[in-house]
């Protein structure tokens, strides 16, 4: 694999990470979703994630749900977009030793997985991955690789 050519060759350290912003990580992730309901069943009922109080936005509708120390915003819309053949995607870490036990729950509650599960190396280690889809089509990684430390 190439390294991309906006990234820093492995061990280095960019000049300019002294002018960069104080941004820690992420505070949350937003998605779409045509369908609340079923959205809620996904994520609450199928993937255990938690509700979280949202405010009161009016008329612009959505939820808020934790899963671990992450946040999963949701935001309704009448239509998704048409991504033009792109694959974004969010990653949910799963720990090795639960990982194919979980992957046979979800296929057993019927979450639709689009890919089953491979095996790639990530920064020298090799990891499983297998990729679900919500009830509007965006997908889910779920792979037994964590968070950088």
């Amino acid at each position: 694999m190439t390294a991309s050519p906006h990234s820093p060759a492995p061990g280095s350290t960019s000049s300019t990470a002294g002018k960069r912003s104080a941004i820690q990580g992420y505070s949350h992730i937003n998605i779409l979703v045509t369908d609340l309901d079923a959205a809620h069943d996904f994520y609450i009922e199928k993937l255990g994630f938690e509700v979280l109080p949202r405010p009161d936005f009016g008329d612009f509708k959505g939820a808020w749900y934790r899963v671990g120390a992450l946040q999963l915003h949701l935001s309704v819309v009448e239509q998704m977009p048409d991504l033009r053949g792109g694959f974004p995607h969010m990653a949910f870490h799963i720990p090795a030793q639960s990982f194919d036990r979980t992957i046979d729950n979800l296929k057993e509650a019927g979450v639709p997985f689009i890919i089953d599960t491979t095996e790639r190396v990530d920064f020298g280690q090799t990891v499983r991955a297998a990729f679900c889809k919500d009830p509007d089509g965006n997908a889910i990684e779920l792979t037994d690789v964590g968070p950088l430390a």
